[in-house]
C-alpha cells in the first residue's frame, strides 16, 4: 500500500518511537557520562577517573575521615578522627570503578559498584587499595517510549581503609530520583536528584549532602558503524551538616558549601544502531572532563574514561 506522505510529498522517515525505544517500549539507555542512567538495563561499565585539585578531602567525610591530626598528641585527643594523620592542602587521585547492573524486568535492576582508589596527597603518604563499596537497585516507575523516571537505592559501606585517605568510615544511604528524555531519534535530556545520607556518623565531620544535575546528548553521526553523540552536563553538591578542615584554622563548618561542575564528553558507540534495543550499539566509549565552576570544589579538574558493554 503506498505511503500516504510519499504520496504528498512528504519523506516520512522511520518510525520515531521505535527508532529509540529499548526494550518493552523504553527509551534507550543514557547517553550521558557522569549523571546516572535512569533507564534499568543489564551491563558491564569499567570507569577510569583522574581528579586534580581536592583541598578538603575530609569535607562532610564524604571523600575520606576527618584527619587524623586532631587525634595525634600535636592535634589533639579526638578518638574520632579516622583520616590520614597530616592535615592536608591538595589530593589527586585516580579511581578505577568495575560496576554491574543486572535488570530483572525492563523496569527494576540491581547494581553493585567496587572501586579501587590510587591517592597521591601533597602531606600525606601515598596509597591505594579498595575503596568504599556499594550497591543497590533502580525501579522506573514512569516507563514509556520518550520517557523514563526512575527511584534509585544506593547503599555504601565502609571497606576502604579510613587511615590511608582510601574510605569514609560512613555508611550511606543515598536515595535518589533518575530523569530521562528522549526528545528526538538523536536528542536526550536526563537530571538526577538525590540525597547523600549518613547511615552512621563517625565523626563531627560526617553531614549530609545534596547531588544534582542536569544533560544533554545529541547523536551528531551514526551509521552501520555506530554513533558519535557529545555531551554536556552540570552536577552540583550543596552539604547540609558537617565540618572540614582549613589547614589554616582548623576545623570549621561545611554547611552551606555549594559545588558546581561543569562536564563535557563525547560517547562513542561501536556497531550497527539497533533500533528497539535498550542500547543503541552493543558497546561504546565515554571520554570527558569536568572542572569546577565554584570557589569551594571536590576537585578542581577531572578526565573522565569509561566503557560499557550491554547484554
Amino acid at each position: 500500500m503506498p505511503d500516504p506522505a510519499a504520496s504528498l510529498g512528504v519523506n516520512s522517515g522511520p518510525d520515531l518511537p521505535n527508532l529509540f525505544a529499548g526494550a518493552d517500549a523504553g527509551p534507550t539507555a543514557g547517553l550521558g557520562g557522569y549523571i546516572d542512567n535512569a533507564v534499568p538495563v543489564t551491563q558491564l561499565r569499567l570507569r577510569y577517573d583522574s581528579a586534580y585539585g581536592s583541598n578538603r578531602p575530609d569535607r562532610a567525610e564524604f571523600f575520606y575521615a576527618k584527619c587524623g591530626c586532631f587525634r595525634t598528641p600535636a592535634g589533639g585527643s579526638q578518638l574520632d578522627a579516622n583520616g590520614p594523620p597530616l592535615p592536608e592542602t591538595n589530593v589527586d587521585y585516580q579511581q578505577l570503578s568495575p560496576y554491574l547492573e543486572i535488570a530483572v524486568s525492563p523496569r527494576l535492576s540491581f547494581f553493585t559498584n567496587v572501586p579501587v582508589r590510587f591517592i597521591n596527597p601533597q602531606q600525606n603518604a601515598n596509597a591505594s587499595g579498595i575503596s568504599d563499596l556499594s550497591f543497590g537497585g533502580k525501579y522506573a516507575f514512569v516507563y514509556g517510549p520518550r520517557r523514563v523516571v526512575s527511584a534509585q537505592l544506593q547503599v555504601t559501606v565502609p571497606t576502604g581503609d579510613t587511615f590511608r585517605g582510601l574510605g569514609t568510615g560512613v555508611t550511606w544511604l543515598e536515595p535518589g530520583i533518575l530523569y530521562q528524555e528522549q526528545l528526538s531519534d538523536r536528542w536526550q535530556l536526563f537530571g538526577q536528584f538525590k540525597d547523600i545520607i549518613p547511615l552512621t556518623q563517625p565523626s563531627d565531620f560526617t553531614g549530609n549532602i545534596l547531588n544534582y544535575g542536569i544533560g544533554s546528548s545529541y547523536m551528531i553521526a551514526r551509521g552501520c558503524w555506530g554513533y558519535v553523540a557529545p555531551v554536556g552536563e552540570v552536577v552540583g553538591w550543596t552539604v547540609l551538616s558537617g565540618k572540614e578542615l582549613d589547614p589554616n584554622v582548623g576545623a570549621v563548618s561545611a554547611v552551606g558549601d555549594t559545588i558546581v561542575n561543569a562536564k563535557v564528553g563525547v560517547r562513542i558507540g561501536f556497531g550497527a544502531i539497533r533500533p528497539g534495543a535498550a542500547y543503541p550499539t552493543r558497546s561504546d566509549v565515554y571520554i570527558g572532563y569536568g572542572r569546577a565552576l565554584t570557589g569551594e570544589v571536590w576537585y578542581k579538574n577531572m578526565f573522565r574514561l569509561e566503557y560499557r558493554l550491554n547484554f
